[in-house]
């Protein structure tokens, strides 16, 4: 077949530092194109060229609040006069980044067998356009679907791919094309599920003594809830470093940045893979709280890709993902800090090895390919 992926306009595919959705669609693209589809690629400025699809370059790349590539890019945040832009500048860039994608859709779109969304935003806005060419579209749920959107995908007939059987919970008029889990990145899988060298997964550099710290990593905001991460650490008297971007001023000034010191509380920011890998490898646990109905949550199967145990609340996809006393603990959030506490204590009782091989039978870019393939079959030829 021939498939148009739409990535993302807000940061580039692959993504230089964090980014989920950014990540998964470049491994749709891969995957698909070694599957002997002809894949083109629609993605942001900066993103990455490979022989496996043809890309085309589309959006700034800088939308996303708290990214490098924004941060990098402060500048042209200030108009021409000298004075600040208003709050809802980014909203307005990537409304004209999507036009532009629609626009190509409607140029192009009927050269294509099918169009595979990951854009969020585009999950509707370009249905009309796909509609128009007459071309079957098919949009991926990297976030959580609400009524009013479900209310449309069923007014207009529209298919769509889960990352999890936990999204669906309470919307079964909609069309579902399949479930399709997320996978973790091939390097992720080179790394021996034991732990890296000391040299190379001790990131404080301190020596010898291995896992010796806890880890959070993802956008700092009040959904993925690094405060009760925190207060659970300091409990049992362990370090804790938090990766990630600053996803809201408002809850890190208030909540977070005053118990960040530097040395049981570390902030990292966003990074790349390799120093991303290295953290993740060398972590005791990784922390992952959420208080919202989290789609999937792909840091968690890349935390049990290198053999690293995950703590979590009882929410969202959580229970779809980590396999309770087996791959780490979960636990009800109304048990909270405490509940946290007792979980991480007990992490030793984790075989890290099995957090790998889970991850192995289950999260590769070959399982997901698998399960994309027939979905977009599904949608192609009904």
């Amino acid at each position: 077949m021939k498939v148009l992926i739409l990535g993302s306009v807000a940061l580039p595919v692959p993504p230089p530092m964090q980014g989920g959705t950014e990540r998964i669609a470049y491994w749709q693209a891969i995957g698909l194109a070694k599957r002997g589809h002809t894949i083109t690629l629609v993605a942001a400025k900066g993103s990455t060229p490979n022989p496996a699809y043809t890309l085309v370059e589309i959006g700034g790349g800088d939308t996303v609040a708290g990214s490098s590539r924004q941060i990098s890019n402060l500048k042209p945040q200030i108009s021409n006069e000298g004075m600040y832009t208003e709050g809802s500048r980014n909203l307005r860039k990537e409304a004209i980044y999507l036009s532009e994608v629609e626009q190509y859709i409607l140029d192009h779109g009927k050269e294509y067998d099918v169009i595979l969304n990951n854009m969020r935003a585009g999950e509707t806005l370009f249905v009309p356009a796909a509609k128009a060419v007459g071309v079957p579209y098919v949009t991926v749920m990297h976030l959580p679907i609400f009524y009013e959107l479900a209310a449309y995908f069923a007014a207009t007939n529209t298919a769509v791919i889960t990352i999890s059987n936990a999204q669906r919970m309470g919307f079964d008029n909609v069309r579902y094309a399949g479930t399709v889990y997320n996978c973790v990145e091939p390097e992720l899988l080179a790394i021996d599920p034991r732990g890296l060298p000391q040299a190379q997964h001790d990131p404080r550099g301190q020596g010898p003594d291995a896992r010796d710290y806890v880890l959070m990593m993802g956008s700092v905001a009040p959904h993925k809830n690094q405060k009760d991460g925190i207060l659970a650490a300091k409990a049992l008297g362990k370090t804790i470093i938090l990766a990630g971007k600053i996803g809201n001023q408002a809850y890190w000034d208030a909540e977070i940045a005053p118990l960040v010191d530097g040395k049981t509380v570390i902030h990292k920011g966003e990074m790349g893979l390799e120093e991303k890998i290295s953290l993740l490898a060398g972590a005791e646990a990784l922390v992952f709280p959420i208080i919202w109905p989290e789609p999937f949550g792909l840091v968690m199967i890349e935390a049990m890709a290198v053999g690293t145990p995950v703590v979590a609340y009882r929410n969202g996809a959580v229970p779809e993902v980590v396999v309770d006393g087996k791959t780490g603990f979960i636990i009800d959030e109304a048990q909270g800090v405490g509940g946290l506490s007792v979980a991480l204590n007990r992490i030793n009782e984790i075989d890290r090895a099995a957090c790998r091989k889970h991850v192995e039978e289950n999260f590769t870019v070959e399982k997901m390919i698998e399960s994309l393939a027939t979905a977009l079959e599904n949608v192609a030829h009904p």
